[in-house]
């Protein structure tokens, strides 16, 4: 047998002359920042259309991917990394995937508990257009989903809001909440630990003038609106601290009761069988043990979105809106805020190839 040749030491001796180069955008957070990322009001019409076009079966959403550093829920107190990709339009305008880390003991450190990256890719040949900072997309898409449901679930003349937890996703919560109902005269932050609480109210009123200010446990019962935004794994929310005709909002884990799900009149998801699947939040462990039924399922958010479901009938209604996450509503933030950085000449050009070794 002949021994084999040299290995190509140049992309251009193995690709035609007229293959064309391949560039990705790359933005940092700050030029995510540039591109107006927290832009509440045009995250939440962007989710909104991509959740609707999903209804009218213009969208794929495949399920997100969890890998986590055991075998069971409570190892994701340690890490866990989820990867949520969505094809946007029939036929698809966009495509991408969000790859994002929880690390909890990373608030001990001065990290985000959170960071992630995000990828779009072209639609129509499939190479990467953009990788983007995904930490503040995330959580604003988790805000933008909370605003939507608001806007058709809160109480109509709601003027109080509560939000269990203070980290990231309790700030963008706050700016959901006072997009959603401008109305709100006061939000309290609830947190185990009244400086993280402090930081969070500071953040709010400093960045948007928002009517945030330190809570405790004897807001929830006056709240119209309460929102859970913990890592907890038990509940931090119960029924008793709920009122008549109230809206509560769970977007992670068993953060709520079973009772604060099964005295509601109304049980509404971003997507049910996505909650079940993640099988984390308190619905799904319901469903479980056999304690939930599909049928208690009132309404998914594309139907509310849609008009095909009615939200609030009622000011007497209590209603209970869990969502877990789906890639649609990142892929659809990400995609607007692209087209931002683009007009706005901003972020970084990386050659990810000259020309491919291979066609």
């Amino acid at each position: 047998m002949s021994a084999p040749g040299p290995l190509l030491t140049s992309a251009a001796a193995a690709a035609p002359r007229s293959a064309p180069a391949a560039e990705v955008l790359f933005l940092n957070q700050e030029a995510m920042l540039a591109a107006g990322v927290l832009d509440m009001p045009r995250a939440m019409a962007a989710v909104a259309e991509a959740l609707v076009e999903w209804e009218h079966g213009r969208a794929r959403v495949p399920h997100k991917v969890v890998m986590r550093a055991g075998g069971d829920a409570h190892s994701e107190q340690q890490w866990r990394i989820n990867g949520l990709c969505a094809a946007l339009g029939e036929p698809a305008r966009w495509l991408g995937i969000k790859w994002i880390a929880s690390f909890p003991p990373n608030r001990g450190h001065g990290l985000p508990r959170a960071s992630g990256l995000m990828v779009l890719n072209s639609a129509e040949n499939g190479l990467p257009l953009a990788v983007m900072d995904a930490t503040l997309l995330s959580a604003v898409r988790t805000g933008a989903v909370t605003g939507l449901g608001v806007r058709l679930l809160a109480p109509a003349n709601a003027r109080r809001a509560a939000i269990i937890g203070a980290g990231v996703q309790a700030r963008t919560q706050a700016l959901a909440l006072a997009t959603a109902c401008p109305q709100l005269e006061t939000i309290a932050i609830l947190a185990r630990r009244p400086d993280a609480a402090a930081d969070c109210v500071a953040d709010c009123c400093r960045h948007w003038q928002i009517p945030t200010r330190v809570g405790h446990r004897g807001d929830l019962p006056a709240a119209d609106i309460v929102v859970t935004a913990t890592t907890a794994e038990s509940p931090v929310l119960f029924a008793s601290d709920v009122k008549p005709g109230a809206l509560t909002v769970q977007i992670a884990g068993h953060e709520c009761s079973f009772e604060v799900v099964s005295e509601c009149d109304k049980i509404v998801c971003d997507d049910w069988e996505t909650v079940k699947h993640r099988g984390l939040p308190t619905p799904a462990r319901m469903h479980a043990e056999g304690l939930l039924s599909d049928g208690r399922i009132h309404a998914n958010l594309p139907q509310l979105l849609a008009g095909s479901r009615l939200g609030r009938e009622n000011d007497r209604e209590r209603i209970h809106f869990a969502h877990i996450g789906l890639g649609l509503g990142d892929v659809a933030w990400a995609a607007e805020v692209y087209q931002q950085a683009q007009q706005r000449c901003l972020g970084q050009r990386w050659e990810l190839w000259h020309a491919p070794l291979w066609a």
